[in-house]
């Protein structure tokens, strides 16, 4: 699915069913909303990023449950 910035919020009707508006921001979208907006109502572009794909990631899950701990060989 294709990734657009919003520039100006929108209206769009998946298959002229159900109504989504869109707010500015980045969306993930179908690609028949993505040709819309970018093409014929001209209130977004393509790409960004995802405020998931903004956050760091250290390659492991997203619950860190790690600890600090103490030195070995020292108590106290």
């Amino acid at each position: 699915m294709p990734i657009i910035t919003v520039k100006e919020p929108f209206k769009f009707a998946e298959g002229g069913n159900t109504v989504i508006e869109y707010g500015k921001g980045v969306h993930e979208v179908s690609e028949r909303c993505a040709e819309v907006a970018i093409e014929q109502l001209k209130v977004a572009t393509e790409g960004g990023k995802l405020p998931e794909q903004n956050a760091t990631n250290d390659g492991g899950d997203d619950n860190d449950d790690t600890k600090a701990t103490k030195p070995a060989g020292k108590n106290g």
